[in-house]
């Protein structure tokens, strides 16, 4: 039983990274270290469109916002040429919270220094109701320790996810068991 699982969670890993690489293989090389990062994690961005289900709405478009440094660059506009449930999805950039209209999925583009300051301070961002929908993303497990339902952390070299099943449960957004198991879960206690 135990040897299936692990097949199956490596079946599923498989998937999701053929579908990130195979997404974003058009996009031209950048001579960054960093720009094979960036690609993974806006794949992931894409992809949670088929593992999270949102509430019903009436926006026309599927919204992805990036709020505050913008780490991706050029390499996510690509994500604009598809689509989630026949809505076209839109790329915002913001610099601030206080910009923000609707977002299905907003990664914040903040250091750790940054979120104790302004309006990047996650208890302050958490109660935002324009946002309760919102897929709320960003880097290091800090993010998901402070509130933050998905982060992003590199291991070995590689990406992976950590999610906060806290911040979920809260949410009005429910997520497949299939990204689940690909994820390191955080539960409320530091769990490094």
């Amino acid at each position: 039983m135990e040897q299936h699982n692990k097949q199956k969670k490596k079946e599923a890993l498989f998937a999701m990274l053929f579908l990130i690489v195979s997404i974003f293989s058009t996009i031209p090389s950048f001579a960054q270290g960093n720009s094979i990062e960036y690609k993974i994690k806006a794949g992931y961005l894409y992809n949670f469109t088929k593992f999270v289900s949102w509430p019903e709405n009436e926006s026309e478009t599927f919204n992805l916002c990036i709020i505050g440094k913008d780490p991706f660059g050029s390499i996510i506009n690509p994500i604009e040429k598809r689509s989630v449930k026949n809505k076209p999805i839109r790329l915002f950039r913001f610099k601030s919270i206080s910009d923000v209209k609707h977002c299905h999925i907003i990664y914040f583009g903040v250091s750790d220094k940054q979120w104790r300051k302004d309006d990047f301070s996650l208890g302050n961002i958490l109660t935002v109701g324009s946002l309760e929908n919102s897929l709320m993303t960003g880097e290091t497990k800090k993010f998901t320790q402070a509130g933050g339902m998905f982060a992003f952390f590199l291991k070995e070299g590689k990406v992976k996810l950590h999610i906060n099943l806290q911040a979920l449960k809260k949410s009005n957004l429910e997520v497949s068991a299939k990204l689940m198991e690909i994820a390191e879960i955080y539960k409320g206690e530091s769990n490094d």
